[in-house]
């Protein structure tokens, strides 16, 4: 009796496993084929209705691309990230935040009803979420060696959304060549000697971006010397102090700071810190006060779609005189009212460029 009561529970549980793997793992919708950054094919609905946005620039990208009415649930960051957010992306406040976005659980997303999961480049844990049935986007490996992985992986994104959002990435990819070669027309000619050398800090003083990064790129672009170019490593790549008196760079900039989350205090807690640490008095910035703060609004521009308005801001930052035309209030409040269907004030594009949150 033992023997068959224990033959009947194993196969009562295939029946239920395999009733489970029929309901959720395989879908009955029409799908089309679409090709991830990496080149590799990947199946998705032909009708994206609900997405997660789990990967940490997703939401701006969706919001960008006016598809924000298909976010079903985003990472809790997105929500408390920036006061900006609130106050530009129009459903923000009223999408459920998910605090376990790094390591979802799976009946979650299976209840969730969702069609497409934008995440992050973690491939066992997006092998899991496939292995239900739901197609993820992901980085694939690739963005963060080059600033033009912005523009290319916000592609992949429209062709998920759909036709609207790929006539927006179209423009997105217009304008983003248009500023990116006006900058490089200047830059690409000036001589090493004319270009300040640049520490670009990534959420800490002593935190930054390495090789492996579009950041040394980034500067570069703008007509900078990256301090950190041979320094192996990506982004969260950790220096001693040694290191930054060695480089004794002419221009620091503070990016992705006021994130909680990684161990980064508000941007201005910082400037404090740095400017009165007196192990730092010595370096060449600091003398000068040349320390700045890269603004904000929606989202991190190093890490993100404004990553074209950091380019054009540090370029005039570097060479005042050369960029002299470029009028960032004018700018960012074009990219706004173009990209994100919001009219800023001239207020409001002063304290984004100033990275004070909305009065």
């Amino acid at each position: 009796m033992k023997i068959i009561r224990f033959i009947l529970i194993i196969f009562f549980n295939i029946i239920l496993l395999f009733n489970f793997e029929k309901a959720y793992c395989k879908t009955e919708k029409p799908t089309r084929t679409i090709k991830n950054l990496n080149g590799k094919s990947i199946q998705i609905p032909v009708d994206v209705r609900r997405v997660a946005c789990f990967y940490g620039p997703s939401y701006e990208k969706v919001a960008l691309l006016d598809a924000e009415d298909k976010i079903a649930v985003c990472s809790e960051f997105h929500k408390t990230l920036s006061p900006w957010k609130k106050k530009i992306f129009k459903r923000i406040n009223n999408i459920p935040g998910y605090a376990s976005s790094h390591s979802p659980n799976l009946e979650e997303l299976i209840n969730m009803k969702l069609d497409v999961v934008f995440f992050w480049d973690m491939p066992g844990v997006v092998e899991k979420i496939q292995g239900i049935g739901i197609p993820v986007i992901h980085p694939a490996g690739v963005p963060g060696r080059k600033v033009e992985d912005m523009k290319y992986l916000l592609n992949v994104y429209a062709e998920v959304l759909g036709d609207k959002a790929i006539k927006i990435a179209k423009r997105y990819s217009e304008y983003f060549d248009q500023k990116i070669n006006m900058v490089k027309s200047v830059t690409s000619a000036m001589p090493d000697n004319e270009k300040p050398t640049v520490y670009f800090a990534v959420r800490k003083p002593l935190q930054t971006a390495g090789r492996d990064s579009f950041i040394p790129e980034l500067v570069g672009l703008a007509g900078g010397i990256s301090v950190q170019r041979d320094l192996s490593g990506g982004f969260g790549r950790e220096i001693g102090l040694e290191l930054l008196l060695k480089w004794n760079p002419e221009i620091i900039i503070l990016d992705h700071c006021g994130a909680r989350w990684m161990g980064s205090a508000p941007v201005h807690e910082i400037v404090s810190q740095m400017i009165n640490d007196k192990r730092l008095e010595s370096i060449t910035a600091l003398k000068n006060k040349q320390v700045y703060m890269s603004p904000t609004g929606v989202f991190f521009w190093d890490s993100g779609q404004q990553v074209i308005l950091q380019i054009m801001w540090m370029a005039k930052m570097f060479h005042p005189e050369k960029f002299s035309h470029i009028d960032m209030n004018k700018e960012l409040k074009y990219f706004y009212s173009e990209f994100f269907r919001y009219k800023l004030s001239d207020d409001e594009a002063r304290r984004i460029l100033l990275n004070l949150p909305p009065d």
